[in-house]
């Protein structure tokens, strides 16, 4: 899966793309999993076994509406984090590289601010604990991925969306299977581990795969239309950057739909008890983390090997529509345990080419971060949507209605892939 002429390799490493036909990642083939794992345990168990338990904790209630509230704050933190620290990581100089020093301090803060969240007295307090966790914890991961079209040869391009993919997918899998091999960890306990995790792993990775001196890099001068073109990429001048983007949100949107209230949903629709529908939940996402990792392995060497990606994003898209389906024809935990495996896979698999096919749109080289931290709200927005759209679907037609419309949405994210042109 290689770069386009638009998304080859900045200056800074221009040198990698004249490399070998099949040169190593080197370093980077451990940490880069390894990162996404502790970053996508955070974005796993908070919001799908510690907010949640804290919202019923503070409301005494499976209170929808009031998740979402919490929820929504963090996302929106993370839509304007994204693109805005991917931008000034673009412009930062400094001996230890453009972003080492927002890994290292948006780790640093992002882990304070977390375990301040164990404290919080309201909702209101929670949200924004929650905001300000996303806002740091996204100035790491956007910078974080923007070393890979920083520092990844074009020819490895594929092995590293692989492994960026697997990395999240396991991330998943160890968030959830925590809380089911450890209960205890479903409160203050949990946050103090990810918030040693997110530290080590920061620190690992700038250790372990070091950036280069970047102070020799030209820099222009700020200027606030510039700033504002950070939340910015022309749909018209860059059409397939836009097609990627529409069909991250939708197929995100489609798999957010029903794990942002996945707890509540097996209270009120499987007919759970509290204490039964922690550890089941925290089994369903597992389950689903496990899944995703095969689906991942399966896709992603064919993937690598054909240089075919749009295939795989259409069979997601299906395979994440039918997983919706079944909890729809029988509330049971039996459906819902083969929801969690059917939905596993066909996301597993989107994730195995995601990466690569972002890194074939991305507009200029120069502007990675800035243009992968707008990509990342494909990631983010959903999660926004999700809360405020489940809340809205929930308390009309229950979560019947919201396992058919995550099912549409999720289809018509795939169909969205078939006008990009630099993909195959």
């Amino acid at each position: 899966m290689a770069l386009n002429d638009e998304a080859s390799a900045p200056t800074l490493t221009s040198t990698a793309t004249a490399a070998p036909s099949r040169p190593r990642l080197g370093t980077l083939a451990i940490t880069l999993p390894t990162t996404m794992i502790v970053l996508f345990m955070v974005w796993t168990a908070v919001p799908s076994i510690l907010l949640p338990v804290q919202v019923q904790a503070l409301t005494g209630s499976t209170d929808a509406g009031a998740l979402a509230i919490a929820s929504v704050l963090g996302t929106v933190a993370a839509a304007i984090a994204n693109p805005v620290f991917g931008h000034l990581s673009d412009r930062t100089r400094s001996r230890f590289g453009r972003r080492a020093p927002w890994i290292v301090v948006g780790a640093v803060s992002g882990a304070a601010v977390l375990l301040l969240q164990i404290a919080a007295p309201s909702i209101a307090v929670l949200g924004l604990c929650w905001a300000a966790t996303c806002l740091t914890l996204n100035a790491f991961q956007a910078a974080f991925m923007a070393v890979v079209p920083d520092r990844v040869p074009t020819a490895r391009i594929g092995l590293a969306s692989s492994l960026v993919g697997t990395g999240l997918n396991a991330g998943v899998l160890v968030g959830s299977l925590m809380f089911v091999v450890f209960p205890e960890l479903a409160g203050s306990g949990g946050y103090v581990l990810l918030a040693i995790l997110i530290v080590a792993v920061a620190v690992l990775f700038v250790v372990v795969s070091p950036d280069t001196d970047s102070r020799a890099l030209p820099r222009e001068p700020f200027r606030l239309r510039e700033f504002f073109a950070t939340f910015w990429v022309s749909p018209r001048r860059y059409p397939d950057f836009a097609w990627v983007f529409i069909a991250r949100v939708l197929l995100m949107l489609g798999y957010f739909l029903l794990f942002a209230f996945l707890m509540f949903a097996l209270q009120d629709y499987v007919g759970l008890a509290q204490d039964q529908a922690v550890p089941q939940a925290a089994l369903l996402f597992a389950i689903n983390g496990a899944a995703s990792v095969v689906g991942s392995i399966l896709a992603a060497p064919i993937a690598d090997r054909t240089g075919r990606l749009k295939v795989f994003v259409l069979i997601a898209g299906a395979g994440l529509a039918v997983s919706l389906v079944i909890p729809l024809v029988q509330a049971s935990m039996a459906a819902m345990y083969a929801f969690a495996v059917v939905n596993g896979i066909a996301f597993g698999i989107y994730m195995s080419v995601d990466t690569a096919l972002v890194n074939r749109v991305l507009p200029r080289p120069e502007d990675a971060a800035k243009d992968l931290g707008i990509m990342n709200l494909g990631m983010v927005i959903p999660q926004v949507l999700s809360a405020s759209i489940g809340a809205i679907v929930v308390s009309l037609v229950g979560y019947a209605g919201l396992f058919a419309i995550a099912a549409v949405i999720a289809v018509i994210g795939a169909l969205a892939i078939l006008p990009v042109r630099k993909v195959v």
